[in-house]
């Protein structure tokens, strides 16, 4: 049990550390299709894993 709850805490970090990283960089700068489009697609799979749980 110990170990499952340090890896979802590492995993929420990530999580939020991409939240912010995204936020930052949308207000510096703006992205193309492409990267948009494969932004989408990470974010797609990464929801499709956690509707299965």
């Amino acid at each position: 049990m110990y170990e499952q709850k340090i890896h979802r805490t590492e995993v929420l970090n990530k999580m939020g550390h991409v939240f912010e990283r995204y936020r930052f960089l949308i207000r510096s700068k703006s992205f193309n299709k492409k990267q948009m489009e494969t932004i989408d697609y990470h974010l797609s799979e990464i929801m499709k894993v956690l509707n299965d749980c």
